[in-house]
C-alpha cells in the first residue's frame, strides 16, 4: 500500500525571491507534522531538518508563545497546537468552493455508495481537502489531510489537465514520476496522452496507478474567476469499480463537478 507523500519544504522552488531565513525555519518545523508523524522529540526535529538543536529549539519556543505548537510536560514531546487547527478551519471556511462543496460530496456518495474525495493544488501535490467514505465493510480510505503524487492518481490527474501544458510539466519533472506501482505512468510522454484524453472525455482514471485492486474516477472543477483548480473522484476496490460501472461513474462524477462550478457561479455573481 502506497503512503502520502510527506512534505518537504527544502523541495520546494523559491522561483528567485528574497528569503528569511528564520521564517522559512519555522515553517520547515510546522510542515514537518503530519497525519503519520504527529508527534516530534527536540531531538528528531533537529537531525530531519538538519538544523541545530538549540535552533530549533529557539524556534519551537516562539511557535508555542502563539500557541502553533504545544509540548507535553512529562513526555517533553511537541505537538501542533490549536492555532494551527484555527488556520485550517479559516482557510476552509474562506474557500468558496470547499466550502459549498461538501453536500454535492454526500449526494455522489449517497448515489454511488463509494468514497468520494475532493483534493487541490498543494506545492505540486494534490491535498485531500474533504472526504466522504463508502458504507461498504471493504472500501478505500477518505485520507483528508493527506498529500498524493499528481501523476499517479486521478485526483492529480484531473488537476492536471486543467493546467496550461508547460506549466503541468515543469510540476511533474520537479517532483518525477516514479513508479508507485507497476501501472504507473514513468514517462511525460505516456502521462501527456493521458492528459490529453482527460481533457477530451472530461474525467480522470487511475486503474491501479497509485494503489493495486483500487481504481478512481476524477474530474476537475475550475473557477477561473478566483484561479482556483480542484478535483472530486470516486473511489473504491477493483471488485466493485469494473469496466462498465466506471463509465457511469465517470457520468456521475463530472456532472457533480458541473454542479459544483454551476453553484459557483452563482455565488459569484
Amino acid at each position: 500500500m502506497p503512503q502520502p507523500l510527506q512534505h518537504d519544504p527544502r523541495s520546494v522552488p523559491l522561483n528567485g525571491g528574497p528569503e528569511v531565513s528564520s521564517v522559512r525555519k519555522a515553517l520547515e518545523i510546522l510542515a514537518s507534522f503530519s497525519l503519520e508523524r504527529p508527534v516530534w522529540t527536540l531531538s528528531a526535529l533537529s537531525r530531519h531538518l538538519d538544523l541545530p538543536k538549540s535552533t530549533v529549539h529557539n524556534l519551537l519556543r516562539t511557535l508555542q508563545t502563539f500557541d502553533f505548537v504545544r509540548q507535553d510536560p512529562e513526555a517533553r514531546n511537541y505537538r501542533l497546537g490549536p492555532r494551527a487547527l484555527e488556520m485550517g478551519l479559516v482557510f476552509a471556511r474562506s474557500t468558496e468552493m470547499l466550502a459549498g462543496v461538501r453536500p454535492f460530496l454526500r449526494r455522489l456518495a449517497e448515489h454511488t455508495g463509494e468514497t468520494i474525495k475532493m483534493g487541490i493544488l498543494s506545492n505540486d501535490r494534490v491535498l485531500i481537502v474533504a472526504a466522504v467514505e463508502s458504507a461498504h465493510q471493504l472500501h478505500t480510505r477518505g485520507d483528508t489531510g493527506t498529500r498524493w503524487p499528481l501523476h499517479s492518481t486521478s485526483l492529480g490527474k484531473a488537476i492536471l489537465s486543467a493546467l496550461p501544458e508547460d506549466e503541468a510539466r515543469q510540476m511533474v519533472e520537479r517532483y518525477g514520476l516514479p513508479a508507485v506501482t507497476p501501472h504507473t505512468a514513468t514517462s511525460w510522454e505516456s502521462l501527456e496522452r493521458d492528459l490529453r484524453q482527460i481533457r477530451t472525455r472530461g474525467y480522470a482514471l487511475d486503474l491501479e496507478e497509485n494503489e493495486r485492486g483500487v481504481r478512481c474516477v476524477a474530474a476537475p472543477v475550475v473557477d477561473p474567476l478566483r484561479g482556483s483548480i480542484a478535483a472530486i473522484s470516486v473511489s473504491g476496490p477493483k471488485v466493485r469499480l469494473e469496466d462498465d460501472r466506471l463509465v457511469q461513474l465517470a457520468r456521475d462524477v463530472v456532472a457533480a463537478a458541473r454542479s459544483i462550478r454551476a453553484q459557483a457561479q452563482v455565488e459569484e455573481s
